[in-house]
């Protein structure tokens, strides 16, 4: 029980931090651009992945009035480069968004 709470504890613990999201017009086709979004997502940290990934979980958007109509993944991966990914059930990383932070 006790090993339980510690970890609620360090769970409750972590930083929230945000960066911004934007959804490729065309997830296939990077070249089409990708769409705005005035409201960063805000998130936790939760794992790196041995390709070097952040696993993060979304909390929340900063700005919920601001924000782009889009399907936020509970679960999402950010690249050093600046991509946003999600891992498929056949466990390979897809590339959904870009954003402004690494």
């Amino acid at each position: 029980m006790a090993a339980h709470r510690n970890s609620v504890l360090k769970i409750m613990a972590q930083r929230k931090k945000q960066t911004g999201f934007y959804p490729w017009v065309d997830a296939k086709d990077h070249t089409k651009g990708f769409k705005l979004n005035f409201s960063p997502v805000v998130y936790i940290e939760v794992a790196r992945t041995p390709e070097g990934y952040k696993q993060v979980e979304f909390v929340g958007l900063k700005n919920p009035e601001l924000a782009l109509a889009y399907d936020y993944p509970q679960s999402f991966y950010l690249s050093a480069e600046g991509l946003i990914l999600v891992k498929t059930p056949q466990g390979k990383f897809e590339v959904i968004a870009k954003t402004d932070n690494c």
